[in-house]
């Protein structure tokens, strides 16, 4: 009766937690972004703390930095997005227009078939224009929905990560304390792991998408192109995508050397290719040292998350994926030294049932042998399963 009532109150314990999480999700995920970002500058803040000897003064100055430099390439990055982007419509709607109008007309049987399945311009940018349009571009479908939210949510997790930054020993401590007292030093130091990984991961993925941003752009402005900075802030992102970020990052080109500029754009797309390679090859293995990640488990997070929590998701897999693989490779050792333990014992009982078994000699014990021959193989049988797994 008290094994089913345990089992009835850890069922229940796990179903309220499972509600917790699913009804304060964005405000969990943004407190575990937090924490990523408070790892990621930590070694900075505290190279700076021991030249100067004041963390205070250390802490103000460095978020002090990332704020002031997030505002210079939100103001001069969104100034040229917002440039960019006006050319692209101005070009869409051009475009569409001579599609509409001229193939029809001057068109191949394919043009024509497809130029008739087009709505008319002024149709298409009255629905666009529609209230119900409107409502359809801003609706809040999620936190990825709205720019503004976003921008929010990273006031949010500056902040959050500054009070984490403030007082790491006493939060270390008081989460610590759950956790039995001769299991308190391990748990400390996996913890330091993760976050230790975590925040080279973060400041690697950072440091290579804004030199990537700042180079693709330049590179594209000298190259001639004409959408530069929408072009390079695309590239910067689509690159923190494993295995197929680069991939992704030409595929604008691909269809700018289709439609206007191919020389251009094919240089512009060898130059993407390059720039990307150098950079994971010089600023990754800085940063990371000899920590390895595993890219699927990162696009599995990506997706799974993505799908949950939208723009926020994309943004916490990446180092939700790093901890989780630094967890696992951290309790390997554990449950590996454990199993050699038991394997060790299993060897022992053999032995000691081999010299028994020498010792029973008497007719009288024959109950007595075959028990213990039982038992012997059972201990051979329990020998050889772990030795597979």
């Amino acid at each position: 009766m008290k094994r089913v009532i345990w089992y009835v109150v850890v069922i229940a314990i796990t179903l309220v937690t499972l509600i917790l999480i699913w009804q304060f999700s964005i405000s969990i995920v943004l407190f575990a972004l937090s924490l990523a970002v408070a790892a990621a500058l930590r070694p900075l803040i505290s190279q700076i703390a021991m030249r100067i000897r004041s963390k205070r003064f250390a802490l103000s100055l460095v978020y002090s930095a990332v704020i002031g430099s997030i505002l210079v390439l939100l103001v001069v990055g969104g100034q040229l997005l917002f440039h960019d982007l006006q050319k692209a419509t101005d070009d869409f709607a051009t475009s569409y227009e001579h599609v509409k109008n001229d193939w029809p007309r001057e068109g191949s049987m394919f043009q024509q078939t497809l130029a008739e399945q087009l709505p008319f311009p002024d149709d298409l940018y009255r629905a666009i224009t529609s209230e119900e349009g409107i409502v359809t571009l801003t609706a809040d479908g999620g936190p990825g929905q709205n720019i503004f939210s976003i921008f929010g949510y990273i006031a949010i997790i500056l902040v959050l990560s500054i009070y984490w930054s403030a007082d790491q020993l006493r939060f270390e401590r008081l989460s610590v304390s759950l956790f039995r007292t001769d299991h308190r030093p391990k748990a400390l130091h996996i913890w330091r792991a993760i976050e230790s990984g975590v925040g080279a991961y973060l400041r690697s993925e950072t440091i290579q998408s804004v030199l990537a941003g700042l180079i693709l752009g330049l590179g594209y402005w000298m190259i001639g192109l004409r959408y530069p900075a929408l072009l390079a802030i695309w590239g910067a992102i689509v690159r923190l995508i494993p295995w197929f970020g680069g991939l992704i990052a030409v595929i604008p080109l691909l269809f700018l050397a289709a439609v206007s500029s191919p020389i251009p754009s094919f240089l512009a797309i060898l130059y993407t290719v390059v720039v990307l390679i150098l950079l994971g090859r010089a600023v990754e293995p800085r940063v990371l040292g000899q920590q390895r990640n595993n890219s699927l488990l990162i696009v599995l997070f990506v997706i799974i998350l993505a799908e949950a929590f939208g723009f926020i998701g994309v943004l916490l897999a990446p180092p939700l994926a790093v901890a989780i693989h630094i967890l696992l490779q951290e309790l390997y050792p554990i449950f590996t030294r454990r199993n050699s333990q038991k394997l060790q014992e299993a060897h022992e009982l053999k032995k000691r049932l081999s010299r028994l078994r020498k010792n029973v000699k008497s007719p009288a014990s024959t109950e007595a042998m075959r028990f213990l021959n039982q038992l012997y193989q059972l201990v051979r049988q329990t020998i050889s399963y772990m030795h597979r797994y």
